[in-house]
Parts: C-alpha cells; sequence; structure tokens
C-alpha cells in the first residue's frame, strides 16, 4: 500500500477498525462512493478495502480506490488499482480511460494512447475517451498531422456536427460597422496559465466599438476570475447549466462573435457551440488545433505558428493569422526581480525544463542526454515530476548519463516556482508539443529558451514567442541545431550574463506585452469576419 493511503489509515486508527458483516460488499461499495464524492477519502478507502477483503475481484472497488489515488498524486498506486479494475472487467471502456489519464499524468504517453484507443474499441461513443486521444496524439514524436485531423473529424463527427441539425436561424443585424457582442467562454477563467493571454484583450478591447461578455464553465472563482469580471461588461456563471440551456443564453444575449477558450481540453463546452448558438464562432489561444467542428468557422493563429499553406488543410476551421503574435503575455505581479547567472558561482550550466511531464517523451530525453554528453559537468533540473516512478522514467531516458547530474522535484507552489529559476542557466522546449506559458514565464525571469521548431500550431509556441522576444537565434530548424544552439550559449557564459540581464526590458518593448496593440490586431480581425458575414466585400 502507498505511503499517502497508509498515512491517512494512520490518521484515522486503522488497527482499531473492524469488519462489520452485517454489510455486504455493494453497501460498502455505495457508502465508499458517498464518501468518495464528499472528499472524505480515509472513509471512501476503508469501505472499499473492506469490501475487497470480502470480494478480492470487485472491480467497482477496485477503480475507486484508483480514482482516490489518482486524486491524491499517487500515480504507481492509481495505475495498479486501475490496470487490476480492468483485469477484473476487461470490457469497461471507463476503466481504460481513467487508465489512460494516470499515464498521461505520469509521462507515458505512448501507453497512454495505446489504452485511449482501447477504450474507443469498446465504446466508440465516449468522449471523454476520444478527447483524450487526442491530446495524446499531439504529445508523440513522429506523429502524422493527417492521422491527428482524422481523429479529430471522428471526434466531430460523432459529437458536435450532428447538433448542427437542430440550429436556428441568426437574427443578429448584419450592419458592418455597428458595436459587436463578443462573448468568452471558458472554464479556466482563474488562477491558470491561460488567464495571463486572455486577460489582456479583455482588459483593453475598445469599449465603444465592441461589448465584452464572459461565460465562465469553471466552479472555482478566485482573485483572478474576479480581476477578469472588471473587464467584462456581462459574467455569467454556466458551470452548473446544460449546453442547451447555455447556448440559449448565448443566443438570448445577441452574442455576434463567440470565442472558445477551450477547444479539447478540460471543462471545454464545444458541445455549446456545437449547436452554434452565434453566428460566427472562433477559437482561441487553449487548442492550438483544429476542434474539427463544422460550427467552428475560424482559428486565431499567426504566421510564427502557422505559416501560410502549411496546416490549412488540416483545419475544419479557416486560419485567422494575427500579424504579429497569437500571444500575448501578461507579466505576473508575483515573479521576483531576475537572479544574476548561477553558471559562474556554481561551476557548472544548468539547463531545465518547466514542462508537464507528459511532453518529455523518449526522443526529447534522447535529445538531452546528447546534450549533456557535449556540455561536461553541466547539470539538469527537470521540473513538476509526479513522483519517483515518474523521476526513474526520466534517468532511464537520459541513458548513459550519470543519476548526480540530474535532479527533479514534485509539483511546487507559485513562490517555489519563481525561485527555481535562480538556478537555472539555459531551459529548454520539449518537443513536438512546446511550452506556451512557461516560455513566457522562463524569459520573464531571464533564462534564454532554446526551441526546436515543429510543423504547425502546438509545436511551434515557442517559434512565435522567441520571434516576437527578437530571439529569432534561439529556434532550431533541427535536432542537430538545438543541441548545437543550447551548446553554444553553455561555451558563452558572458553572452549569457547580458542576455539574462536584458531579458525582462526585451519582453516589455515586444509585441508580447504590448497589450494595446494586441487588442487593437484581434478587434481588427473580429471587424474583417463580421464584415465578410455581413456581405461587405473590399
Amino acid at each position: 500500500m502507498s505511503i499517502l493511503f497508509k498515512s491517512l489509515l494512520r490518521n484515522l486508527g486503522r488497527s482499531s477498525h473492524k469488519p462489520t458483516p452485517a454489510r455486504t460488499p455493494a453497501q460498502l461499495l455505495a457508502e465508499a462512493r458517498v464518501l468518495f464524492d464528499a472528499h472524505d477519502l480515509a472513509g471512501a478507502q476503508l469501505r472499499c478495502e473492506e469490501a475487497l477483503e470480502r470480494e478480492p475481484e470487485q472491480a467497482d472497488a477496485l477503480h475507486l480506490m484508483g480514482l482516490m489515488a489518482h486524486r491524491l498524486r499517487d500515480l504507481d498506486f492509481a495505475t495498479e488499482y486501475f490496470e487490476r479494475s480492468i483485469q477484473a472487467r476487461p470490457g469497461d471502456a471507463v476503466f481504460h480511460n481513467n487508465l489512460g489519464s494516470v499515464l498521461v499524468d505520469s509521462g507515458r504517453t505512448e501507453e497512454a494512447a495505446v489504452v485511449f484507443r482501447q477504450a474507443l474499441a469498446l465504446d466508440p461513443g465516449s468522449r471523454a475517451a476520444r478527447a483524450n486521444l487526442l491530446f495524446v496524439l499531439a504529445l508523440l514524436p513522429g506523429g502524422r498531422p493527417q492521422e491527428v485531423y482524422a481523429e479529430h473529424l471522428a471526434w466531430a463527427n460523432s459529437h458536435a456536427d450532428p447538433l448542427l441539425a437542430h440550429t436556428q436561424v441568426h437574427r443578429n443585424s448584419p450592419d458592418p460597422q455597428r458595436r459587436l457582442r463578443i462573448g468568452y467562454v471558458s472554464a479556466d477563467f482563474r488562477q491558470h496559465a491561460l488567464s495571463y493571454f486572455v486577460e489582456p484583450a479583455l482588459a483593453r478591447h475598445e469599449r465603444e466599438a465592441f461589448e465584452v461578455f464572459c461565460y465562465h464553465g469553471g466552479s472555482v472563482v478566485d482573485e483572478v476570475t474576479r480581476r477578469l469580471m472588471q473587464h467584462a461588461e456581462h459574467w455569467n456563471n454556466i458551470a452548473d447549466m446544460d449546453d442547451a440551456t447555455a447556448a440559449q443564453l448565448i443566443r438570448a444575449d445577441g452574442i455576434d462573435i463567440l470565442i472558445d477558450v477551450s477547444g479539447h481540453t478540460s471543462g471545454n463546452r464545444l458541445l455549446l457551440f456545437g449547436r452554434k448558438p452565434a453566428p460566427l464562432q472562433v477559437s482561441f489561444l487553449g487548442y492550438l488545433n483544429t476542434t474539427g467542428m463544422k460550427a467552428i468557422d475560424y482559428r486565431i493563429s499567426d504566421s510564427y505558428a502557422d505559416p501560410p499553406g502549411v496546416s490549412d488543410c488540416v483545419h475544419t476551421e479557416k486560419l485567422l493569422r494575427l500579424p504579429r503574435t497569437l500571444w500575448c503575455y501578461r507579466p505576473p505581479e508575483d515573479a521576483p526581480p531576475v537572479s544574476e547567472l548561477p553558471a559562474p558561482r556554481r561551476g557548472h550550466v544548468t539547463f531545465a525544463s518547466f514542462n508537464h511531464i507528459a511532453k518529455l517523451n523518449p526522443r526529447v530525453l534522447e535529445l538531452w542526454a546528447d546534450l549533456l554528453r557535449q556540455v561536461p559537468g553541466s547539470r539538469l533540473l527537470v521540473m513538476a515530476v509526479p513522483d519517483e516512478g515518474a523521476a526513474a522514467r526520466i534517468r532511464r531516458g537520459l541513458a548513459g548519463i550519470d543519476e548526480d547530474r540530474v535532479s527533479t522535484l514534485g509539483r511546487l507552489g507559485r513562490a517555489g516556482y519563481w525561485q527555481q529559476f535562480a538556478a537555472v542557466d539555459i531551459a529548454l522546449d520539449p518537443f513536438p508539443y512546446a511550452g506556451g506559458a512557461t516560455t513566457c514565464d522562463t524569459l520573464w525571469m531571464g533564462v534564454p529558451v532554446v526551441t526546436l521548431a515543429g510543423d504547425y500550431g502546438f509545436s511551434r509556441s515557442g517559434v512565435t514567442i522567441l520571434a516576437n522576444a527578437g530571439l529569432s537565434h534561439l529556434i532550431a530548424q533541427t535536432a542537430e541545431d538545438y543541441v548545437g544552439l543550447a551548446r553554444g550559449l553553455a561555451s558563452d557564459l558572458e553572452g549569457l550574463t547580458r542576455l539574462r540581464a536584458g531579458m525582462r526590458e526585451r519582453l516589455r518593448s515586444s509585441p508580447l506585452t504590448d497589450a494595446s496593440a494586441y487588442a487593437r490586431d484581434l478587434e481588427s480581425a473580429y471587424r474583417d469576419i463580421w464584415r465578410d458575414w455581413c456581405g461587405v466585400h473590399d
């Protein structure tokens, strides 16, 4: 049994717990579910264990044990119990889907893709498994864009496109110059990386030309939520509304252009968009790929992330390219000052990754190991490693590199997160799924980032950010260039020192933090597509 679970039981006085023969395994399981929903994980575990003492292969009890472990971030324990639940009931698609989710959180993305496909074979209509597979496919090296596109079309064909048959006629006034009603839909209007990119647009909209509505699909309301609320004339909580009801609200509000800020990510309301409550619907920021939906008319991007003619053929949406940058970064107020370069005082260069472990595929680790071999004495720090099992996988992937050159840290609070930048000289962007918010944070803390340009969208976030920061020389086109650029930075500590000292001012004077210009670019795009809808052509 895991340490976390042992601790829970110890706090409850596990040794004094007595089985209660009067209750059947089914009754114990029912009690466990109630306790789980009430966030009493220790009590739920006790009931599950007692049920399993009497019926060791009780699939639902095994699965609930896995859910509890996953919630506690005990990923090895969760994997074990999900696998046991599948052995007990092989035909359950939900069990397979939840196992896949744990494998993603453990960084085992190739295994996760197999499990999600198994879930879909068992239940082709599973929205969760299909959405999870879409996410995982973007993480795998060597993925084929047409295959990823086909999976998005399959999701939309099953779940979203049939809803268009019930679309009502839009009666919005086709006046190309009038004040437009813009609606933003997201579950992440809260302390979330995405909010730092949405806020500049919300805060700087020209109010005489645009009336802003926000539809919050999340249950969390924090200080960021309250700040965002001040930037919108209208704020609606739709977390407790079903998609049909929320769509009717949006239609009643007379929204002209409805913006999805989630895509196929957690908490999305894509089936709301499938009902086409607004005449124009746009995908923005939260998902750097096609939705696959006929109801989404445009996806906002830029020419760095989606070079013209490259990825248009794998989108159901028309790509709406902003002239400068897709990303506009709101520098965080809690970030400390930029520290001095650590390498001179430590006697070695430290590379680092601040990205989700699911992005660290075998090819990434192989390339990082090559870099460490070419920079003698250098170290690697990997952040956000969930447990020792994941840390061991990273070390195995860095074949031939002494363990004392590799450090891993778990999830940290924001203060701890910012502190780690003082120990880092150079950051390494993963591929094919590049960093976005973490890349901006890293640059803000004075640390240069080396990225490997992919084909489009999610694999080119680093290209957009570095190009707009005037750091195009840190964009590699091949794996060999990637290693060479990082090695070159490591060999020039004086250059690194100058780059670090001037990085924050570099960002302040770049399009990445020019919220006013960004809002104007966005509004110009909105006005252009609105004029097209009105039938006005220049």
